[in-house]
């Protein structure tokens, strides 16, 4: 089992993510907010991830932020529980709490999808919860735990992949693909779908990439516009799409 300073250290990883790079966002974290107990230094995260320490709330909350994953999950991953740090802090960006039930095929295995109460929907992130909490059958759990592939979740406002990937999907990520694929397609299914990190959060899209500068490319119906980054500074590419859950019915939270 992971040790919550481990599991600390593969969320920064996994984005490609330096200690710098921490202590540079969350500073810029700390000077919008006003507030240095959101800054996370270097030495700090070491002792974080080395275990010799657990974070404050504050820290926490700006841990949150800066690897986009829900407030709650840092909290669980040091033992602590959210309602016995609310009444000092709140989460940057409280998720919205929903159930709900998707479906899936798994070849020709049809199952349903049960997500839990505490499962954001809100925006687009990598799934920081196991595929058995989720519900995910075990036949299908085999293919997930091999190391090199990750759930994400599309946010119920992201339109991103239009029809591509609908907004409340869950997608398969293959990690070993992080590297933009250059081509020329013959239709735009043939296109290859990736998972990306960036400074304002995650994107499942299409990217073109000209040395170290990436373009985040919405399918063409979408109302997102063309996003550009430096890389790896500014974003990172997680991995690519290989497949694609999307639900039944998209609620969005009122």
């Amino acid at each position: 089992m992971t040790s919550p300073g481990g599991w600390l250290r593969e969320r920064r990883e996994e984005l490609h993510l330096t200690r710098s790079g921490v202590e540079r966002l969350t500073s810029k974290s700390a000077s919008e907010a006003a507030n240095e107990r959101l800054r996370i230094r270097r030495g700090r995260l070491a002792d974080l991830e080395k275990g010799r320490s657990a974070p404050d709330i504050f820290e926490a909350a700006s841990l949150s932020e800066c690897y986009k994953v829900p407030y709650s999950a840092v909290l669980q991953a040091f033992g602590m529980k959210l309602g016995e740090s609310q009444s000092a802090s709140e989460s940057p960006s409280r998720s919205h709490e929903l159930s709900k039930q998707w479906s899936f095929s798994d070849a020709d295995r049809p199952f349903s999808l049960t997500f839990q109460s505490n499962i954001s929907f809100d925006a687009t992130r990598l799934v920081t919860e196991s595929a058995e909490e989720l519900g995910v059958p075990a036949v299908v759990r085999q293919r997930l735990d091999l190391g090199q592939f990750r759930l994400g979740i599309i946010g119920v406002n992201d339109d991103t992949m239009g029809e591509l990937a609908p907004a409340g999907s869950v997608v398969v990520i293959d990690k070993s693909h992080n590297t933009v694929e250059m081509g020329d397609w013959k239709s735009i299914r043939e296109r290859p779908i990736y998972f990306v990190w960036h400074e304002n959060g995650f994107s499942c899209s299409w990217c073109y990439m000209v040395r170290e500068t990436l373009f985040i490319v919405p399918y063409p119906t979408s109302h997102q516009p063309v996003m550009i980054f430096k890389t790896p500074r500014a974003a990172t590419i997680i991995g690519r799409v290989i497949h694609v859950w999307p639900p039944l019915i998209i609620q969005k939270p009122g």
